[in-house]
């Protein structure tokens, strides 16, 4: 396993499986991506999707984020593109695999980064923050679990930690379990905070607190060559 910087998104065409998902990505981390259809299978049970993608060196690296809530922000900010947001454990990497030789590239998103007067970019995108996790798979097969280790569970904790959220277990437990209106309403007062916040800082990390209702930035500014 090794971490590197993030880099611009890019689609991936995929399965995502929509029966009882022996087949999904299913992980140590509650994992959600973003995904469109893009046609009809053979088989009832799946369908083929494009996932969000990273470009990774001469690949790709599925973005995985840590928070459902980011996840829907992202797709907020994407509104005519047809992404919707999935839990990742009903999602069949399969393919994605097999076109990387036996590698799972996922590219773990925490946040984003502010700049000046703003947290989103020019053409209107949310810069996503996290690092690169690289894992020598092998085919993939039903009831296949991946653990990610401590030391991603380590850097996930100092990456809420720099923005005082230390109980991330907690709300990410509560973001979880939101209904499709509850998590409506929580994205529109978040999208909301977003148009209306003006980072004094670039280069911070920024998250959103569901429970105060506000954006939450990192003290010190983020190397973007270092995973947190």
């Amino acid at each position: 396993m090794r971490l590197a910087p993030m880099d611009v998104p890019i689609p991936c065409a995929c399965t995502l499986d929509t029966s009882l998902h022996p087949s999904g990505l299913k992980t140590s981390l509650r994992l959600y991506g973003l995904v469109r259809i893009v046609g009809f299978g053979d088989i009832p049970a799946s369908t083929p999707v494009e996932i969000l993608c990273a470009a990774s060196g001469e690949g790709k690296a599925i973005r995985a984020f840590v928070s459902r809530l980011d996840a829907e922000l992202v797709a907020r900010s994407m509104p005519d593109s047809g992404y919707r947001v999935v839990p990742l454990a009903q999602f069949d990497p399969t393919g994605f695999i097999q076109q990387h030789q036996g590698w799972l590239t996922v590219h773990i998103t925490c946040g984003f980064s502010s700049q000046r007067d703003t947290l989103r970019l020019a053409d209107g995108d949310l810069p996503s923050l996290g690092w690169f996790i690289y894992a020598q798979t092998g085919p993939w097969s039903p009831g296949r679990f991946i653990h990610w280790g401590e030391e991603v569970a380590e850097i996930l904790l100092s990456a809420y930690r720099s923005v005082g959220m230390p109980n991330y277990n907690a709300w990410l437990n509560q973001l979880d379990g939101y209904s499709i209106q509850a998590m409506d309403n929580c994205v529109e007062i978040a999208w909301q905070a977003l148009l209306a916040c003006r980072p004094m800082r670039e280069n911070h990390r920024a998250l959103f607190n569901p429970r105060d209702e506000c954006w939450r930035f990192s003290d010190s500014p983020i190397d973007h060559y270092y995973p947190i």
